[in-house]
């Protein structure tokens, strides 16, 4: 019985022998045949049209069949089954022309026998199966990579759900903090104006006593007046009280510091000056930049309000300042500036540094999740993907540019109007 499968299947025989031809039009008339009578033009006919399988008899003219075999494979079909069909003793030859890509031989002794039929069925077979191998290989491909996206996104919303746990939980921790300074804070800044009140009084006093007596203070108030150098301290009075006074203040900018940052874990949006967010950072990374002896220059102008989240923009240059003080060494410039690009709309900041820059191989992946340079415990690998997340779903862009051994530069543009709907893609692309 004919496989009505093969009967289907178009055969191109490249045989220059009639005879033969004749041949196979008998033992292979289950398939739909075509001859060509030479590799030149058997190549032709397979660039013209689509076939099933090739029959290719080794020994023709002008170019023989492991020629043939190989234009087939390099420039028109490179998985279209071909059998050969070799003189009889070349079996040799067979397997070298197997090894360079032919599915199966035949020798001319075997052409009045079944084995032609069958050896192209069973070409044409492992072919389908081939195929069906490869789509299934695709479709495991396929799924492998779905399965890896849908990984990385869960790990992404993990990292969110994470991050947002730990903002929360800072907020409410720096809040209290500000709240346990903030009280005593207020006592001791209402107490020194008392003091600064009677101090002064004191003061006034002792010259008034002292102009009473002139010179004829006892010699025991004398001695304890030089003991104590008395002159030296009424003199000094007003230093020592305005210095106390500058502590407290300076004291004072860093609770409200801690207070904007209590806000990390707000969701609403605000009309907030922006530049009051490069205030408020600075604040909190102050010691740091202190220890390591940096350089910082802030150069802001005056911005309109923007509509945005506070806290997270907070949190988007605080990641960008702490990137730069770790990256560079003791004693390096941090530059920090706002723009207002009156143009677009848009407030641009920009964090630039004159360390030693990011290296080529890596800049393609430090917006990625988890991707440090960082010793461990140093880093997370998270704040550049936040910060990311953070400027896109503000409708904004972050960008960077970097120069081995002179430096890195961060910019944020973030529009002064809010984006109708807001971007809340899991990272960058």
């Amino acid at each position: 019985m004919i496989d009505p499968e093969a009967a289907r299947s178009r055969v191109l025989v490249i045989e220059d022998s009639k005879a033969d031809q004749s041949v196979y039009r008998r033992t292979l008339h289950e398939f739909d045949l075509v001859f060509a009578d030479s590799g030149e033009k058997g190549l032709q006919q397979l660039t013209a049209e689509p076939f099933d399988l090739v029959v290719l008899d080794y020994h023709l003219p002008l170019m023989d069949g492991d020629e043939v075999l190989a234009r087939i494979r390099l420039a028109i079909a490179p998985e279209l089954p071909v059998v050969i069909v070799t003189g009889g003793g070349s079996e040799n030859v067979a397997v070298d022309l197997l090894k360079q890509g032919a599915s199966d031989y035949l020798t001319k002794d075997e052409l009045h026998t079944p084995r032609v039929a069958a050896a192209v069925r069973g070409a044409l077979e492992r072919h389908r199966l081939d195929q069906a191998r490869q789509k299934a290989e695709d479709e495991l491909r396929r799924q492998k990579d779905e399965l890896q996206t849908t990984l990385r996104q869960l790990q992404e919303a993990q990292a969110h759900l994470v991050q947002s746990e730990k903002m929360a939980s800072l907020g409410q921790l720096v809040a209290g903090v500000a709240h346990e300074i903030n009280n005593p804070l207020s006592y001791v800044t209402n107490n020194l104006a008392v003091l600064d009140r009677d101090v002064r009084q004191i003061a006034e006093l002792m010259t008034i006593y002292r102009t009473h007596f002139g010179a004829s203070v006892p010699d025991s108030i004398q001695e304890f007046e030089d003991r104590i150098d008395l002159n030296y301290t009424l003199a000094n009075l007003d230093r020592l009280l305005q210095s106390t006074r500058t502590g407290l203040q300076r004291v004072g900018e860093i609770v409200a510091g801690l207070r904007d940052f209590s806000r990390l874990d707000e969701a609403t949006s605000k009309r907030v000056d922006p530049n009051e967010a490069v205030r408020a950072t600075i604040e909190m990374v102050r010691f740091q930049i202190r220890q390591k002896g940096i350089d910082l220059i802030v150069d802001t102008e005056p911005a309109p309000m923007i509509d945005c989240n506070p806290g997270q923009i907070n949190q988007v240059l605080l990641n960008l300042l702490m990137n730069a003080i770790q990256a560079v060494d003791p004693g390096a410039r941090i530059t920090v500036r706002t723009r207002w690009l009156e143009s677009s709309r848009q407030v641009r900041y920009e964090v630039s540094d004159n360390g030693p820059g990011i290296p080529e191989s890596i800049r393609g992946k430090i917006f990625d999740p988890f991707f440090t340079t960082k010793p461990l415990g140093v880093g997370t690998g998270l704040g550049l993907w936040i910060s990311y997340n953070i400027v896109e779903q503000h409708g904004g862009t972050i960008k960077f540019d970097s120069e081995p051994g002179r430096g890195t530069r961060f910019v944020v543009t973030l529009p002064v109007d809010p984006p109708e709907a807001r971007s809340t893609s899991p990272g960058p692309p």
